[in-house]
This record gives structure tokens, C-alpha cells and sequence, in this order.
């Protein structure tokens, strides 16, 4: 390679285009195997087919489309996806249709599609369990938008489980009277369903409740409280072992660790692991059908530790707790995270597939790639995890995580007088995380010659329940007073250069953005919101249920009631937009149902009612998050045109 050209950092030309992101990569969702046949199969997200969900099959070192392009399989219960797909025990795949609804049975070897049970207009269906021995018997998760109107989808939704004779087309209520239900499964002789429930004020990680009972022919018996508390403890992803326990994740000891039920003596165990005490076997649930761990066997477990944001792969012995590290390099799960399934005794597929020989040597072998290019390695950006000192805000004694993504291209530099611009990522959520592996859109600026540091804000979720519930009462200030401490420490290591700082995240991250810009007006340079909050009050007018009674929690705390309509004001940037100096661009999908497009177009109003640059970009057809080749492509190019012109 000849030697690099010098060129100024953020004007570094890059092999990652925007063109290549929108139609040579895809997003990886979920994951199904069939076990008899070894064939493993995802659902990918195609912006070049509109953000079509597809149904792709790889056996025997090929891929193919089984579903019919005029289906999409995503799910839509609590809008935020997931639980879509599920594998039959006879090798059909059920799946809900995005369009309908509906429920539908796919068969893989020919790609036909049948319709199972339709769902009329206002009904969702999600996570679907199929009896083991009479399978026309399939629980699911039920949602009814049919009383909800723009203004009541808080209230006047409802979540139950259903059971539902696929051979009559019978459906029977199973379980409600609660606001939310996950996780419904058969055991292995279809005596036994678990399932998980938690009502609002709860999030998933907040307080949830396991719950089993005995399945007779389409309706519950002897129903059973395992685990779980009401804003104490949260229950994440109850499985069933061949071994006839049941498996489940618990945050009771401040820790999302592994835990075992005997439904025959009532025996509840942990399994802890030496080392790993204070990791995390179990991600925030922000979508239906988390799978961060599996049961090989009778007395092997794979499991995903997450320690202080990033993850490693375990193969667990239940009887003597041994741990082996597997050293596997796919070490993201991320927030959505359907991510292993078990393939055989022997072998597992975590978006890739990874077999176990007897001496436990591992083979890894790629089944597919959210990208049809290759990055060479020396363009890659890695990451190096940093600790800074809280500084600032309500909570000034503790620390701030953060991964700091160096400008990565050989071939170029920058004078060598010179320290490069930093793009300050905050991850949405707020209870989500940013990890340390490979993201294209990072090294998309990284290869620009940007700088990225993704911080860990407190709130964050692989850190343990304390450090996720210190941002109770306190959001939209501890994290946004993190993420200048963690630019100022960045600052006086001369990583990076304090005078050109940007700010952007999507969703909560684009709320800590606004909020970062008239908080700390003097910080940065310029921010990038994509479809964050800029309103509180008006969110909390026409949110969704899923989130709906949130905001009290991460917002108001404890709040008195006199107050909470002036700390809701006080929290909502629109309202401080004489106080921003640097300029905003706003990013917004027109059919977002988590954060309205209203939330885009108040905030940028109010700026250029004070005379500051706000420029908004709305993606006609988009909801939260884009899907679409057109909508991709594009957001990059804002993007980059936006940082090259105040930041470089």
C-alpha cells in the first residue's frame, strides 16, 4: 500500500459509502433451527425489498429466501418487534405476518405458506409455542389495539395469553388481568407453560414474574409463582432442559444470573458461576424472544456474560459450575438479542454456527453477514474501553464507562499537530448499552477519520441492577452531565480535540442530544437527533403502552405531585432552545409510533423561532428506525454532510 495521504481528520475518503450500507447489508433479527435437519434459519431485514422481513434458510453451506416475498415476518406486539418466528416440532415455521397480523405456517422445503389463524383488524400476535406431542395445540402472546385511538393506545390496549387449536380455529384465554405477558413456552412432555408477566409501572428489567402451570387440552391448572417482584426483582427468559427444570435469569442479587426450578420438588437453585458473579446472563427486553443463553444437554449450558458492557461466551457444567471461556469472536449481542439457539447436543447457532468437538476445541463456521462486502481488517477502528471520573451533574462520586473508537484508514492521516473530532454516541434506551464490536455506521465515521466514544451513561444495563436504577428520578441529567465527563476526559488524554465535539443517538439518544445541547451549550460543536423526545409532556400525552408510565419512573422518581408539571417542563428541550449554540439536524420517520413526528418538527420550530440552525429530514413510510434503502442511504449522507460542515 503506498504511503497514506495527508489529509484533514473527518475528510478521509472511506470504502464504507453510503450506497453500500442501503444496498449491500442487511439487519439481523432472530433466529429458529430445526434440530432433525440441522437447518438454521434468520429473519433479515432487506432495505433494498422496502424493509421486508425475510425468512432465510442455510443448510448444508447454503442460503436460500424460503419465504415468498409477498410476506413479511415481523412481529409488532408492544411495536418494538420481536418474537416473530417459531420452529414446530415437525419442521414448520410459524410466523406472523407484518402486514396482517395474522399467523401463518411456512413450509421450508417448498415455500409454501398456509394461513392458520387470521387476525382481524386491531389484533397482534407474537411468541408462539407449539405442544410437543399435539401439535395443533400453540400458545401466544395476544395484543388488542381495537379500543385504542392515537390518544388512548396508553390505556386502552390489551396484552393476554392465548391458546389457540390451529386444526378449529379455537381461541381460548389462558392467562390475563395483567399489563404485559412474555416468554410463553411448553415443556419438554407438554405437561408444563411458563410464562413471564409484569404490570405498569414495570419494565422488563424493572420487575417481572414467573409463573408456570399444568396444560390440559387448551386451558391452565395448579398455576404456580416461581420468582420475581414488582419493581425488585426482574425474571428475563424462562427455558425448559431436557432435563425437566426450568431454566430462568434473576436480578435478585443485584446481577441478571442463571437459576434452575424443579417443578416436581419445588426446588429452586442458583448456579453461580466463580468470576462471574457480577455479570450479566440477560440483556435489557426491549423486543419479545431474547435467547442470550441455551441448554445443550442435560448438564451444559451456553451462556452470554455480559461484564461492564462487554460479552463473552461460557459453556457452563450445571453439576460443578466449571466455566470455559469459548473465545468466540462475536462478542455483540446488543439490545436485540434473539441471539443463540441449540442445533444439536454438540453445536449452537449464534448467527453463526459454532459446533463443540469432544475436547472441546470450537469450529465456527459463518452462515451469513449483515454486510455482502468485506471490511479489511486494517480499516477497522477497535475499540478501547474507558472509565472517566463523574464529574458533573446530580451524581458526581461515581464512574463513566465509555468505548473509544480511534479515526481508523491506512490510507490516510491528518498533521500530525493535529487532534481529531469526536462524535459522542448515546445509546437509546436509556436502559440500553453500546458495546465494543463491530458496528458499520461507527466505523463508518471512524474510517473518516472521526473519533467515536459510545458512552455508558449511568442507566446503562450491563453494569448490574444499581447502576441501571441510579438513573431513576434522574433522566435527561446524570446521563447527559456523563457524557461531558467522558468527553473531558477524553480531552485531557489529547485523544481527542474539545473544540470540535459533536453529540447524536436515536430515540432516548436523541432526547439526551437535545437535552446535551442547552445543558452544556459550551461543549459541542453540533448534535444529530434521530427521532429523539423534545417534549416530555407531550409524549407522555400520546405514548404507547409499552412505555407509557416510564417516563414517571426515570423522570419524576418520587416527584411530588404539585411539581411534576414543572419538572416535566424542565425536562423538555423544546422549551430551551435560546440556550443551544450549536446546530441540529433532526431526523424523523413519519409513521413512528414511539416517538411522533410532532416531537421533530416542535423541537426544530422552537429553534428557528430563536434564530438558531435546525434543518429536519423526515423519511416518508418510516417508523422508528429505518428500513428502507432509500431512507438509509440517505440519513448517512445528511449525516456526514452535517459533521464535514461543523466539525471539520
Amino acid at each position: 500500500m503506498p504511503s497514506p495521504q495527508t489529509l484533514p481528520y473527518g475528510r478521509w475518503k472511506s470504502p464504507l459509502t453510503a450506497e453500500r450500507l442501503a444496498t449491500c447489508s442487511i439487519s439481523l433479527h432472530e433466529v429458529a433451527v430445526n434440530e432433525n435437519s440441522g437447518a438454521i434459519y434468520s429473519v433479515e431485514c432487506h432495505p433494498t425489498e422496502d424493509g421486508r422481513f425475510a425468512i432465510v434458510e442455510h443448510l448444508n453451506g447454503q442460503s436460500k429466501d424460503a419465504l415468498p416475498r409477498e410476506f413479511s415476518a415481523h412481529a409488532t406486539v408492544q411495536e418494538c418487534g420481536g418474537g416473530s418466528i417459531s420452529m414446530r416440532p415437525d419442521g414448520q415455521i410459524l410466523f406472523a405476518d407484518e402486514s396482517s397480523c395474522s399467523i401463518y405456517m411456512l413450509d421450508p422445503a417448498t415455500s409454501q405458506v398456509k394461513l392458520i389463524h387470521p387476525a382481524v383488524e386491531g389484533i397482534r400476535y407474537a411468541e408462539f409455542s407449539t405442544h410437543p406431542q399435539h401439535h395443533q395445540w400453540i400458545i401466544a402472546i395476544k395484543e388488542d389495539h381495537r379500543e385504542a385511538t392515537p390518544e388512548t393506545q396508553a390505556t386502552h390496549v390489551y396484552n393476554t395469553l392465548v391458546a389457540i387449536n390451529v386444526e378449529s380455529g379455537e381461541e381460548t384465554t389462558i392467562a390475563q388481568g395483567d399489563d404485559f405477558y412474555s416468554h410463553p413456552k411448553f415443556d419438554a412432555s407438554g405437561k408444563y407453560v411458563s410464562w413471564i408477566q409484569w404490570t405498569h409501572p414495570d419494565m422488563p428489567w424493572t420487575g417481572t414474574v414467573l409463573h408456570m402451570a399444568e396444560w390440559t387440552d387448551g386451558s391452565l391448572t395448579n398455576v404456580t409463582r416461581i420468582a420475581g417482584k414488582a419493581q425488585q426483582e426482574s425474571i428475563a427468559q424462562p427455558k425448559w432442559g431436557v432435563d425437566g427444570l426450568l431454566y430462568f435469569v434473576s436480578d435478585r442479587t443485584g446481577f441478571w444470573q442463571l437459576y434452575t426450578f424443579n417443578p416436581k420438588d419445588q426446588n429452586l437453585r442458583y448456579l453461580s458461576l466463580n468470576g462471574y458473579e457480577k455479570s450479566e446472563f440477560a440483556i435489557a427486553e426491549w423486543e419479545l424472544g431474547s435467547s442470550t443463553y441455551l441448554l445443550l444437554d442435560e448438564k451444559t449450558i451456553v451462556a452470554t456474560a455480559v461484564t461492564n458492557g462487554t460479552s463473552k461466551m461460557l459453556l457452563v457444567d450445571t453439576n460443578t459450575l466449571a466455566v470455559q471461556d469459548l473465545n468466540l469472536p462475536y462478542l455483540d449481542i446488543g439490545n436485540r438479542a434473539n441471539a443463540i439457539h441449540r442445533v444439536s447436543s454438540t453445536s449452537f447457532a449464534e448467527l453463526g454456527l459454532v459446533s463443540i468437538k469432544p475436547s472441546f476445541d470450537v469450529e465456527k463456521s459463518v452462515l451469513t453477514s449483515t454486510a455482502s462486502f468485506e471490511l479489511a481488517p486494517e480499516y477497522v477502528s477497535q475499540a478501547t474501553e474507558y472509565i472517566a471520573p463523574q464529574k458533573y451533574g446530580p451524581i458526581s462520586d461515581g464512574k463513566v464507562h465509555m468505548f473509544f473508537f480511534p479515526p481508523c484508514n491506512p490510507e490516510f492521516q491528518a498533521d500530525g499537530s493535529k487532534l481529531p473530532p469526536v462524535l459522542t454516541y448515546v445509546h437509546g434506551g436509556p436502559n440500553g448499552c453500546s458495546f465494543p464490536a463491530l458496528n458499520l455506521e461507527t466505523q463508518y465515521w471512524t474510517t473518516r477519520g472521526f473519533a467515536v466514544c459510545a458512552v455508558n451513561y449511568t442507566g446503562s444495563t450491563g453494569f448490574g441492577r444499581e447502576y441501571r436504577e441510579k438513573l431513576s428520578g434522574h433522566w435527561g441529567i446524570v446521563d447527559v452531565a456523563d457524557a461531558v465527563s467522558a468527553v473531558e476526559y477524553l480531552a485531557e488524554k489529547k485523544l481527542i480535540d474539545k473544540n470540535r465535539v459533536g453529540i447524536y443517538g436515536q430515540s432516548a439518544g436523541g432526547y439526551l442530544t437535545l437535552r446535551a445541547l442547552h445543558m452544556y451549550p459550551n461543549v459541542w460543536a453540533a448534535g444529530i437527533s434521530s427521532y429523539g423526545i423534545s417534549d416530555v409532556r407531550a409524549l407522555q400525552a400520546d405514548s404507547y403502552k409499552f412505555e407509557s408510565q416510564d417516563v414517571d419512573r426515570i423522570l419524576l422518581g418520587k416527584t411530588a405531585q404539585e411539581d411534576r408539571a414543572r419538572v416535566l417542563k424542565e425536562r423538555s428541550p423544546c422549551h430551551y432552545a435560546q440556550d443551544m449554540k450549536a446546530p441540529l439536524l433532526l431526523l424523523q420517520g413519519t409513521t413512528d409510533m414511539v416517538v411522533p413526528l410532532a416531537q421533530a418538527r416542535m423541537m426544530a420550530s422552537a429553534m428557528q423561532e430563536q434564530g438558531r440552525v435546525a434543518e429536519v429530514v423526515e423519511f416518508e413510510g418510516e417508523g422508528h428506525g429505518w428500513v428502507g434503502q432509500k431512507a438509509i442511504y440517505e440519513s448517512f449522507t445528511r449525516k456526514e454532510e452535517w459533521w464535514k460542515r461543523h466539525l471539520t
